[in-house]
């Protein structure tokens, strides 16, 4: 339930998340999953137009590309003309999705590009909401939720997911030039970019101490989420659940690896993804047994 993110955050090849995703996708049925790819490859395709672009100039006639596609999808899309768009907009036909969260997602990639900085938790908070929730809003038509309380559900686990890519990214992104961190934050651990940038011992040390405040922050999301989703549809976002135990077990590394995260951006493996995915699945199925049980 979270975007790829432009940045080293968005550097999202065979490590997560995009393969988290893939971990999580695999519980749903084929109509399903087949939703979710399309749009997560629209996501895709919105922050590849700004990763992968050699300048601004190229960067926005990509992204413009990319609006385009959706156009067309929420068209019906044309038989002749764009796979992808075609795709999505299938995604769209079945499950009723509206536009509002793609033109959001769109706007937090812009920002990106635009190299916008995030003054405050509030602001990071904003771009969050773009990149992330609004992938979570979609997820939940596509999985079949019913219950309004899931759009909560949504847009706090998007943020608790979001907010564990900044933290785990911090060093990736800076060796492009951005930093999500909020210079409020920053600034309370008596940091900024060129103190991350040398990243010293007394650098580390204050980063360390940012990274486990920050992760506090992203715990309280997730806790928020879980808190929101109605017991009646935990079957139904059992792939969000997926999404957020992986997560979970992510910014755990993530603070545990500290200031590291400046040298390498911590991962889990694939059979670690793997068995979280299993053991989750696992619980839901004693639960319903149990909550059968006379």
């Amino acid at each position: 339930m979270t975007a790829p993110r432009a940045g080293a955050s968005g550097d999202r090849r065979a490590a997560s998340p995009a393969s988290s995703f893939l971990v999580a996708f695999r519980v749903l049925p084929e109509d399903r999953r087949e939703a979710i790819e399309a749009v997560y490859s629209f996501c895709r395709s919105a922050d590849d137009a700004v990763d992968e672009a050699r300048d601004p100039g190229e960067a926005r006639e990509r992204l413009e590309r990319v609006r385009r596609r959706l156009d067309e999808a929420f068209r019906g899309g044309d038989a002749r003309g764009d796979a992808d768009a075609r795709r999505l907009g299938r995604a769209i036909r079945s499950f009723g999705l509206p536009r509002r969260p793609f033109d959001d997602l769109l706007e937090g990639v812009r920002w990106d590009l635009e190299g916008r900085r995030y003054r405050t938790i509030g602001d990071l908070r904003e771009y969050c909401l773009r990149v992330a929730s609004t992938v979570g809003a979609l997820c939940i038509r596509i999985f079949g939720c019913e219950d309004p309380a899931c759009e909560r559900y949504a847009e706090q686990l998007g943020l608790a997911l979001q907010w564990t890519n900044v933290l785990r990214d911090v060093g990736e992104d800076l060796r492009r030039g951005r930093v999500y961190l909020p210079e409020e934050v920053l600034a309370r651990h008596d940091l900024d970019r060129e103190a991350l940038r040398r990243g010293d011992a007394a650098s580390r040390r204050r980063l360390d101490r940012a990274i486990r405040e920050q992760a506090a922050y992203a715990r309280a999301r997730f806790e928020e989420a879980r808190a929101a989703l109605p017991a009646g549809e935990r079957r139904r976002a059992l792939a969000g659940e997926i999404m957020a135990a992986v997560y979970r077990a992510l910014l755990r590394k993530v603070e545990r690896a500290g200031s590291r995260v400046l040298d390498r951006a911590p991962r889990l493996s694939r059979p670690r993804r793997a068995a979280i995915a299993l053991g989750v699945v696992l619980r839901e199925a004693v639960a319903r047994r149990v909550g059968r049980a006379p």
